[in-house]
């Protein structure tokens, strides 16, 4: 794999656990592959493998399983709190502040 900067794979990171939480993939929802790489660039797509390795290894995500479509995702109810700081820095980092100044 070529190297890739810290930032970018930050990104894919936030952008992963962004779309679970943001399609409430707990415990009974979960999320395919393929929609997990929508709305990542081209060129940081092979990355995506790479982070949800590390992602699960962390314990931050889960591995649903393999359905008829596909290999699903989900996010680890009990890293509830860590999964909220990743999002909510995400969200601060790009601008939006949640209302606090």
């Amino acid at each position: 794999m070529a190297k890739y900067e810290e930032d970018e794979y930050q990104s894919v990171k936030e952008h992963i656990i962004k779309t679970l939480y943001g399609k409430k993939a707990f415990r009974k929802g979960h999320l395919l592959f393929e929609r997990l790489q929508g709305g990542i660039a081209k060129h940081l797509r092979v990355l995506v493998p790479y982070v949800l390795a590390n992602l699960i290894r962390e314990g931050i995500v889960i591995h649903y399983g393999r359905t008829k479509h596909g290999y699903a995702y989900q996010l680890n109810i009990e890293k509830l709190r860590e999964i909220k700081e990743i999002t909510t820095k995400a969200t601060q980092q790009a601008g939006g502040k949640n209302g606090k100044d």
